[in-house]
């Protein structure tokens, strides 16, 4: 959008208190631009240091209109670039094109619902929800939430059709738009018949003969650290947060706490204590004994050339381990290809991944405990979550009675 012939027609200013008194300061320019983090006092540029408002100014008709602009820098640089692509023909016109300040942009819209998130949900669903949204505003045109309607949700499924993303994956992505946009007074009406139907994907587990060859290959550390993911089914960082203080030894159990110094809670918010076999216990009192500096269990290994790196942070690297051994076991898939790399000649293989172990806890787990057990065990909310695991188990069942079956018996 070339918004030049447009940018000398629009200035920006700001309300606010100098010296004690109120008056209205211009922004700085660059470029024809205008930059709202800074402000000409006395002819010197001064950072913004917040209160005060910002408005646009403008010429139409041989008459001076002013409007508000924001109390941020942010929202004052929005409405400075849709006002002047208004003026430029290049931006559609609001339904109101009065001074009324309720007028909402899809941009303002956005970083409004996640400063929302902000303040509710973990650190990892803000990025989420943040990469959903700019996948909207990458395919969205418009830029006020009144002129949003059904057309362009149905285009945002279709956009993702055409990158090959999952339709699971489409369907979170314009759950998100839709909350964000309507939350900002949009009236989407979406029809039934509108979001596309889904496809179960079948769960993907370890088979006992990878888990024991898996396991050949791991050196004493590497052994532990995955044990715990198989044999508790927590999360990635679920079992890189883990204390030495999540350890029952008495009860027998892992625990998955909040850690609000890591940062960390759990998903839900649901905190768990999951039962472990005994002689992972013992393996872990061993390495208690050579490893006393840390409270955590699996703390980054300091690096030879990088001094105060890792050891009280948590491990981030256990999926790179896990490919890695995955590699040395000679259990890739060797037809993994990203670019220029290949599973066959390294450890890039997607079929190995921390998830799947989870997975895999899951649906062993099932075939032995009831599924409220289960569902305690993986800190599910809700139950029909746990429930997709026991299909596996009625799978285990009809291969019985398929090898017993009257069919068989002409083979």
């Amino acid at each position: 959008m070339d918004s030049k012939p447009a940018s000398r027609k629009t200035n920006l200013k700001q309300y606010r208190s100098v010296n004690g008194k109120w008056q209205f300061v211009p922004v700085v320019k660059v470029e024809g631009k205008p930059k709202p983090q800074l402000v000409l006092i006395d002819g010197k540029p001064e950072s913004w240091k917040g209160g005060g408002k910002f408005f646009l100014e403008w010429y139409e008709d041989g008459k001076r209109k002013t409007k508000i602009a924001g109390v941020s820098p942010r929202e004052a640089l929005d409405a400075w670039q849709l006002l002047t692509g208004v003026l430029a023909g290049n931006i559609e016109a609001p339904d109101d094109q009065s001074d009324d300040d309720t007028i909402v942009t899809i941009d303002a819209a956005i970083a409004r619902y996640l400063n929302e998130v902000k303040a509710t949900k973990s650190k990892s669903t803000q990025r989420a929800y943040a990469c959903d949204l700019r996948w909207f505003r990458k395919h969205c045109r418009k830029h006020y939430v009144s002129k949003l309607n059904r057309e362009d949700m149905m285009t945002l499924f279709g956009a993702g059709r055409d990158e090959g993303l999952n339709q699971k994956t489409i369907n979170k992505k314009v759950i998100v738009a839709l909350q964000a946009m309507r939350g900002a007074g949009a009236v989407i009406d979406l029809k039934k018949g509108d979001w596309p139907k889904t496809t179960d994907k079948g769960i993907d587990i370890y088979q006992p003969e990878e888990i024991q060859r898996f396991f050949a290959e791991c050196v004493p550390d590497e052994w532990m650290v995955f044990q715990v993911f198989l044999q508790t089914g927590f999360r990635s960082r679920e079992v890189a947060t883990l204390y030495w203080d999540d350890v029952d030894w008495n009860g027998g159990t892992l625990s998955v706490r909040a850690k609000p110094e890591l940062e960390f809670k759990p998903k839900s918010y649901e905190e768990r204590a999951v039962p472990v076999p005994w002689p992972l216990l013992k393996a872990l009192k061993e390495r208690t004994r050579s490893n006393p500096e840390s409270n955590l269990i699996f703390p980054t290994p300091p690096h030879p050339k990088r001094p105060g790196y890792g050891g009280d942070k948590p491990d981030a690297h256990h999926l790179e381990s896990c490919k890695e051994i995955a590699f040395r076991a000679k259990l890739n898939c060797n037809r993994c290809k990203d670019g220029k790399r290949s599973c066959a000649k390294g450890p890039f293989c997607s079929s190995w991944n921390l998830h799947k172990w989870r997975h895999t806890f899951a649906t062993y787990s099932i075939r032995t405990y009831d599924i409220r057990t289960v569902q305690v065990f993986l800190g599910h909310k809700n139950i029909s979550t746990t429930e997709k695991y026991l299909k596996s188990m009625r799978l285990g069942d009809l291969r019985v009675k398929v090898e017993q079956s009257l069919l068989a018996a002409f083979l």
